[in-house]
């Protein structure tokens, strides 16, 4: 029996996802209509009828328009993630200068889409050895599962025994290609960062989890690791003044001084420079994690998947971040040896 959200996916329509997206675009119902070629009672009861699946309003009725309920934005935001993926989906299958087979197919989470894999695939295209590459963004259990189905050949993660561990039973090899090094970060505005000096001490982490935090949810890998770094201080887990998936926005806010964050070292090289974001030295920080390669070790991308791991750790060696601003008792983690 189906429960509740899976009734919904299975009456949800792309076609009434794009006129979600095209209301929030104009804000107006016979706009949309005109965008969308049909008429405007058609989109006032296609409204009605996405309004009946969600079973709460998705639009405020205005005298001027239509504006987005609190739900209404959340649809709207994640239905134009999957219009995305639909509308790169058809491109690719019609793309006529390289069969999919072709491509070497990389997987990663967002994060490190972001920071590593641009860093990787330039050290190739500076060799001339750059294939042609499909990138696949999303959440590690979906890519470890692409992965394992062959529809991955290469993924690139933080490397934690609870989420690879299973892997290298399985015929994969596990490559460590570099560290990252998490640092606490805030606008150089906050009452944290103001007026400190070349000699100030670290800060504590009983004062510094007084202050406001930006963070992403649990069980995210930052999440959990600044929870650990308190535990050993004896501090009870945070509870986020702002809580939001995306690393993008953690630095925006942090720029804002809206709280502070814990960032990777490869996020924030550029905003460090130009002084929109500073580090603020601690007694402590989580230990630096391994970024790891996994790909299975028969297969005919031999070649490619060795040029990959190649690069990246040439990538890793060009990119290797700063001595972290914290106390010598900070402790480190050594990358474990890669299993066979």
């Amino acid at each position: 029996m189906r429960n509740p959200s899976q009734r919904l996916m299975a009456a949800l329509r792309f076609r009434q996802l794009e006129l979600l997206s095209t209301l929030a675009d104009t804000g107006n119902m016979r706009a949309a209509a005109q965008r969308l070629h049909m008429t405007t009672a058609a989109v006032s009861k296609g409204l009605k009828d996405v309004e009946a699946l969600f079973e709460q309003p998705l639009f405020h009725r205005l005298p001027r328009g239509v504006v987005p309920t609190v739900a209404g934005t959340l649809v709207v935001q994640r239905g134009r993630v999957l219009l995305a993926e639909m509308e790169q989906l058809s491109d690719e299958l019609a793309a006529p200068l390289r069969p999919l087979h072709e491509r070497l197919k990389i997987g990663a989470t967002p994060f490190l889409t972001w920071t590593v894999l641009p860093r990787i695939l330039s050290v190739l295209a500076a060799q001339d050895q750059l294939p042609g590459v499909l990138l696949l963004e999303g959440r590690l259990a979906d890519i470890s599962r692409q992965l394992e189905a062959g529809e991955v050949d290469a993924l690139i993660t933080m490397d934690t025994p609870s989420e690879l561990g299973s892997l290298s039973a399985q015929g994969f090899t596990i490559e460590h290609i570099g560290l990252e090094q998490w640092r606490v970060v805030g606008s150089p505005h906050h009452a944290l960062a103001a007026n400190r000096g070349a000699k100030s001490p670290p800060l504590r982490w009983a004062e510094v989890a007084q202050a406001h935090w930006i963070l992403p949810p649990r069980p995210t890998n930052s999440r959990m690791m600044l929870e650990h770094t308190l535990r050993g201080h004896g501090l009870p887990a945070l509870i986020p003044h702002i809580e939001t998936m995306s690393a993008i926005t953690h630095l925006e806010l942090a720029e804002q001084n809206l709280g502070l964050t814990l960032a990777a070292q490869g996020t924030l090289t550029e905003r460090l420079r130009r002084g929109s974001l500073v580090e603020l030295p601690m007694e402590s920080l989580p230990p630096p994690v391994p970024i790891a390669m996994v790909y299975r070790r028969s297969g005919n991308d031999r070649a490619q998947l060795a040029g990959l791991a190649a690069a990246a750790q040439r990538a890793s060696s060009a990119s290797a971040p700063p001595p972290a601003m914290s106390s010598a008792s900070s402790k480190k983690l050594s990358a474990r040896k890669s299993r066979p």
